[in-house]
């Protein structure tokens, strides 16, 4: 069952001791570290100040270190994240896997297997890191300003396909092309794309088709991973999209809609 409400997004997706890991038998934990360096100077910098006061239109060159630094820290952060490196890790231990591992990854999620400790001490090192220059210089970031209102969800950043590029970054063969999508506020997306752009930017009105097919693809990730526990959306398509995404109405008021899978 999935449930539409009216709520407060204060401690939506919280989860307790979620930076906590274990050094030489005691809890380590990165929670003051991360707000210290990353959260809190994101929230005192101008960008920031832009985003929160509705004058995303402003966004400009001068912002790319801080909209990259959001879309690769807020990836880094979720359930949704450690849940993928758990997946990788099996399939790592898998001579046989579709997926090719070179033998120094193999190693180390081997090393991930053999402790949870390594785990979650690994998902925090990501969680703080400091992103390679390069790839920032050279990234395509692309802010997205919506006609409509935006969805969003307690795994904020999400991978959606891209149309094939030769600049871009697909270390592995076989990796289907993406872009890293982040709703920062009600009415704009930030996208990023890894690779060889010449950091390109760029600051646009999207049409409203793009837009409600960002709000799908939200929808859809939410009906088919586990780890994105909630929807963060109004009431309108709503009802349309998680049709689309296989559930159907049970009730629906204007207070609430509950909804059940049909598969």
């Amino acid at each position: 069952m999935a449930v539409w409400m009216e709520r407060s997004i204060k401690g939506l997706g919280y989860e307790r001791d979620f930076y906590v890991h274990i050094e030489r038998g005691r809890p380590v934990s990165v929670d003051t570290h991360i707000n210290r360096v990353i959260e809190t100077p994101i929230s005192q910098s101008d960008t920031w100040a832009k985003i929160v006061s509705g004058r995303s239109d402003s966004l400009d060159q001068s912002d790319r270190s801080v909209l990259y630094a959001l879309v690769r820290h807020l990836e880094a952060r979720t359930p949704h994240y450690l849940a993928t490196g758990d997946e990788l890790s099996e399939m790592a231990s898998d001579p046989n896997s579709d997926m090719p591992f070179t033998d120094e990854e193999r190693r180390m999620y081997a090393l991930r297997r053999s402790d949870p400790g390594v785990a979650r001490s690994m998902f925090n090192a990501m969680a703080t890191a400091r992103f390679d220059e390069h790839e920032f210089d050279t990234a395509l970031i692309l802010v997205g300003r919506s006609p409509i209102r935006l969805r969003t969800s307690t795994t904020p950043v999400i991978a959606a396909p891209s149309p094939r590029h030769a600049a871009m970054d697909l270390p592995l063969p076989g990796m289907v092309p993406f872009q890293r999508v982040l709703t920062v506020n009600p009415y704009t997306l930030v996208t990023v794309v890894v690779g060889d752009f010449g950091g390109h930017f760029s600051n646009r009105m999207m049409d409203e088709e793009t837009a409600i097919g960002i709000n799908r693809t939200f929808a859809g990730y939410f009906a088919k991973f586990p780890n994105v526990r909630h929807l963060v959306t109004s009431r309108d398509g709503l009802i349309e999209d998680m049709t689309w995404a296989s559930y159907e109405v049970v009730s629906d008021t204007p207070a609430k809609i509950v909804f059940r899978r049909t598969n």
